[in-house]
């Protein structure tokens, strides 16, 4: 039975039409009709949407999670090169480069599309590897989009799992090395070939593992580490393939390393953050049916957890929960106040959010660490700006807001078209149009 399917007979056992669960799971009607057509696949947090509004039980859950995969014409290629004992769909292929490329570029699809002379729908399907560009086609995406000579060589490997590495490698103990070397910024290439350099060491490991040479633990570190490395960046949106995937495997990987436990954080900051109808009550209870795993084996990330907990509550209509959490998870995260400044910012948020600005700005001003560093991580100057800026216009110190605005903003026009969390929105409102180049007359 096919993802849509269980989800249509899930639907219909209680009695609900298309209109009544998409109210309940705040998506759109024709989206879920779509959905139980098996014409477009949901991503994790929709589909974790979609049965919280069913009530689903766990052997309906699990069953869902299981048929939750890419389209048949991704699987189909996938399994003609690898002899699977994985999700299919559980690798990188070759248009999510092109997808990444263009969002580095800060080009919409649209703008491809006139560049290259196809429509839109057809730079779309390549983007999924449904299709795929003629050489001639390729020749010009790469042209137009910047492309470095790693990429195209990549992409010479056509819509299949990529492969490409910038050293060679003879085994899983090289593959882990490499791994290891790019997470911790030891890896000698361009930084602008890191994520080329994640998404091909994840299609060489993929590969490994459906073949039995590599163990799955390699594969969920260069999900996790690669997932870890685009929320730093602030891609929360793109930080979700790879979050999704990781949590796919966590069944079969035995005991839980700590870090693995990244990729829920990111599934619930997209749940809680992203999109036209964020809902940060989804992120609350992601991160509530993940919080007795990791208060076993990763107490750190636990604490982070009823962090991001209280956040979203805060944002929502709970606020008297709201309070109570953000007192437990304070509580909870004592351990790791000197060491981790981000707890005095996630107790200053909930605070400004419940209308408490000057206590919020009271911790600000006195952890030294939450002043602006140019070099800290994107995400982490986001994170601070947008609560210093909340809290000083709860204070009426516009002027200080203004410059901690400058800041939020210059910081996001780096960032090209990658969506932006509607918390961000709200206090530095940017049209990332305005960024985008226009093509050219002779271009098109």
């Amino acid at each position: 039975m096919s993802l849509g399917s269980h989800l249509r007979q899930l639907r219909l056992a209680r009695g609900l039409s298309i209109r009544a669960l998409a109210e309940h799971a705040k998506v759109n009607p024709s989206t879920l009709s779509r959905w139980e057509s098996d014409s477009t696949s949901p991503r994790v947090y929709e589909l974790e949407s979609v049965l919280n509004a069913l009530q689903a039980n766990g052997l309906e859950r699990a069953q869902a999670l299981e048929q939750l995969h890419a389209p048949r014409g991704v699987r189909a290629l996938a399994a003609a090169s690898v002899r699977l004992t994985l999700p299919a769909g559980a690798a990188p292929i070759g248009g999510e480069l092109l997808k990444a490329m263009r969002r580095r570029r800060g080009w919409t699809l649209e703008q491809v599309a006139c560049h290259i002379g196809v429509t839109v729908s057809t730079v779309s399907r390549w983007e999924r590897s449904e299709s795929w560009p003629v050489a001639e086609q390729l020749s010009r995406l790469c042209a137009v989009l910047g492309a470095s000579e790693a990429e195209q060589a990549a992409l010479q490997g056509g819509r299949g799992v990529l492969h490409w590495l910038p050293f060679p490698v003879a085994s899983a103990s090289d593959l882990a090395a490499l791994l290891d070397a790019l997470h911790n910024h030891q890896l000698p290439i361009d930084p602008a070939l890191a994520e080329l350099t994640y998404l091909c060491l994840q299609g060489r490991i993929w590969q490994l593992v459906g073949r039995g040479s590599a163990p799955i633990g390699l594969l969920l570190d260069a999900y996790a580490y690669h997932c870890s490395w685009l929320v730093e960046q602030a891609r929360i949106q793109e930080a979700q393939p790879p979050a999704c995937r990781a949590l796919r495997l966590f069944g079969q990987a035995g005991s839980m390393r700590p870090h693995w436990f990244g990729v829920l954080h990111a599934l619930a900051k997209g749940a809680a953050e992203l999109g036209s109808r964020p809902s940060p009550l989804e992120g609350v209870a992601l991160l509530r049916r993940r919080l007795p795993e990791a208060e076993r084996h990763a107490p750190e990330y636990a604490a982070w957890f009823l962090r991001d907990i209280a956040e979203y509550l805060s944002f929502s209509r709970y606020r008297a929960d709201a309070e109570a959490a953000r007192q437990y998870a304070q509580q909870r995260s004592q351990p790791w106040v000197p060491e981790d400044p981000n707890v005095a910012l996630s107790n200053a948020l909930v605070l400004t959010n419940l209308g408490q600005p000057e206590q919020a700005l009271e911790i600000l001003t006195t952890t030294p660490d939450l002043a602006w560093d140019p070099n800290d991580s994107v995400q982490q100057r986001i994170n601070e700006a947008c609560v210093w800026i909340q809290a000083l216009d709860g204070c009426g110190r516009d002027a200080e807001a203004a410059v901690w605005r400058e800041r939020l903003t210059r910081t996001l026009q780096q960032r090209g078209d990658h969506q932006l969390p509607w918390i961000v929105r709200r206090v530095a409102p940017i049209d990332p149009i305005a960024n985008m180049p226009e093509p050219t007359q002779s271009a098109s």
